[in-house]
């Protein structure tokens, strides 16, 4: 079991795209929030939630055609709904990982986030690489 996990990051390039892509979007994000709020003036709430939503579709994008190399547009749309309800999980997993940590175990919040994002981060990647951009899953398996 524990060998079965570990081989999940035995592509060394695929983690290295991984990490890429997660760190353009989240430039875009910060970027994005920037712009929205300093040239913009849009209240810095919205400008989280737009930023959010535009930095969403970018690491999608650099995840599907760059980091997995899925280049099929069938399944796309279904990907896309796929990688956006994993995006409201990892929302709501980080919340909750920052609860338990923060609240539950008194650990300091920005160790806490940090570890948040390490959890967090394996269970997008593994979701990611295993099912939404395999294209062996079954869920989205190309009708032949």
């Amino acid at each position: 079991m524990i060998k079965l996990f570990f081989s999940q990051f035995s592509d060394v390039k695929m983690l290295i795209k991984y990490g890429i892509s997660g760190g353009i979007a989240a430039l875009v994000q910060i970027g994005t929030l920037i712009f929205l709020v300093e040239q913009v003036s849009m209240d810095h709430i919205s400008a989280v939630a737009l930023a959010f939503i535009i930095s969403a579709f970018v690491a999608f994008t650099f995840q599907k055609f760059w980091t997995f190399r899925d280049h099929s547009l069938s399944r796309g749309h279904f990907q896309m709904v796929s990688y956006l309800t994993l995006v409201t999980l990892a929302f709501f997993l980080t919340m909750f990982f920052m609860y338990l940590f923060v609240e539950v175990f008194h650990i300091w919040y920005v160790l806490a986030q940090i570890v948040t994002i390490g959890l967090v981060t394996i269970v997008t990647f593994l979701t990611n690489k295993n099912i939404i951009f395999n294209r062996q899953s079954v869920i989205f398996r190309e009708k032949e």
